[in-house]
């Protein structure tokens, strides 16, 4: 008699094990890819006053190219995440670089600015879609324990690409024209591509989950530890695939439905604020009767103090409950924003402040992405965080039109923060909901899984 075949469950593999090489090889891929789209997003921003003379338009004329890259970002997310629980992350995600690249390239030979425009949308879209999959794939690889702060570094590498950006803009620029700008960000992708094609694995257990590409999973986990499938090795997952049912319709379905519509209203909320203090915090500021200088110092420091509170609240994220981290983490925010409102500073205690404020509320937007990929099912999981990033993406296209609704009405610096804490108040009722509901839907989740 045949010895029985040993089973090995995909999912507590690699739930359980250490950060070891090849986990640092998803992190990095991830990382770059939002290196590159946080380079592409932000290119207009730095080219936009070379892009004014050389084509002689006004401030205004550019509206529609800035809001048409932010459309195409939401509708990125919305479609990405559908087509990669049905094709798989890597297919989308090296389609969507491909993409984007492609589209940057042909923008820096737009004639005009309706057809800047169109590309514009066109490279919003492929960065819409490869963003919030790079995290799903990355955490479906991540050790438990560490699952959280992967996402959250990984989402580090788009502020290090605007940051990049702003430094390659000032030297490019001037010697070479604003199209060098977009000429980089569609080579580096359509070269990083070609890498991603060779080193990017497909998600292991969107493998398990599919019950296809035995070759390809088995091969996948004996380079995560070697040696541990064999012939025999029967590859199994408690989780389940439901056929015929899409992943949109799953999101939205019971038990899911409370836990989707929090992490829906908590990203939109909080991208509001981000954008709307992205986009004006810098006028709002010099109109406060500070310097130009000292605008541009307030502003960059929001950033700074975002990077650093994305690390740590990964970190946080991993060891305590995750809606508590971030219900703790958005109070301060709005502590920190009444402060801002009513207390007179100067100019290091604003950009103390400012700094804390950054810190939280960059911070917390990485954090929903966090939660959605640690609660959402395989089968659903990448649409689940892209299309909590695409309806969050019309928050952060709400908070720049607020912005400049508020400001034509003559409100002051204080009147301006005090706004802030209405969607950060929201924000926290969402993470509350979103924790509570989560907890009380376990027993019926873990079932799920396995009937």
């Amino acid at each position: 008699m045949s010895a029985p075949a040993k089973q090995l469950n995909v999912q507590e593999f690699l739930d359980s094990r250490p950060f070891a090489g090849f986990h640092w090889k998803i992190l990095f891929l991830g990382l770059v890819v939002l290196i590159l789209d946080g380079f592409d997003v932000v290119a207009m921003g730095f080219i936009a006053p070379a892009l004014i003379a050389d084509w002689k338009i006004s401030r205004a004329a550019l509206g529609p190219v800035l809001s048409m890259g932010l459309f195409g970002l939401a509708i990125g997310a919305l479609t990405g995440g559908p087509l990669a629980d049905r094709f798989g992350r890597r297919k989308v995600i090296i389609g969507a670089v491909i993409f984007f690249g492609v589209m940057s390239l042909a923008s820096a030979w737009s004639p005009n600015i309706e057809v800047l425009s169109v590309l514009r949308f066109l490279t919003g879209l492929g960065l819409g879609a490869s963003q919030p999959n790079a995290a799903t794939l990355a955490s479906e690889y991540a050790p438990k324990k560490h699952r959280s702060v992967m996402v959250t570094v990984i989402y580090c590498g788009f502020t290090l690409g605007a940051a990049g950006g702003g430094f390659l803009s000032s030297y490019l620029v001037p010697t070479h024209g604003w199209q060098s700008i977009l000429v980089v960000g569609g080579m580096v992708p359509l070269l990083f591509a070609a890498v991603l094609f060779f080193v990017l694995p497909e998600s292991a257990k969107f493998l398990a989950v599919k019950h296809e590409g035995r070759k390809a999973l088995a091969k996948i986990i004996n380079k995560i530890q070697p040696g541990t499938v064999d012939a025999s090795t029967e590859l199994t997952t408690a989780e389940r695939e439901h056929a015929g049912k899409g992943a949109i319709r799953l999101i939205v379905s019971k038990p899911h439905t409370s836990v989707t519509l929090a992490l829906w209203v908590g990203l939109f909320m909080n991208l509001m604020t981000v954008y709307f203090l992205n986009s004006w915090l810098p006028i709002i500021v010099r109109d406060n009767n500070f310097s130009l200088a000292d605008a541009a110092l307030v502003g960059a420091m929001m950033q700074v103090g975002g990077t650093l509170g994305n690390i740590v609240i990964g970190w946080e994220m991993d060891r305590f409950k995750a809606h508590k981290v971030m219900i703790a983490t958005l109070f301060a925010a709005l502590i920190f924003t009444i402060a801002i409102s009513q207390l007179n500073v100067g100019l290091a205690g604003l950009i103390s402040l400012v700094f804390l404020l950054g810190y939280c509320t960059n911070s917390t937007n990485t954090g929903w992405t966090a939660m959605a990929a640690s609660y959402y099912p395989t089968e659903m999981r990448a649409t689940g965080t892209s299309w909590m990033t695409g309806i969050g993406r019309f928050g952060a296209i709400s908070g720049a039109s607020i912005g400049a609704v508020l400001l034509s009405f003559k409100w002051n610096f204080g009147q301006l923060f005090l706004f802030l804490t209405a969607p950060i108040a929201i924000a926290i009722v969402a993470a509350y909901v979103q924790g509570r509901v989560r907890t009380n839907a376990a027993p019926v989740l873990r079932n799920a899984t396995t009937h």
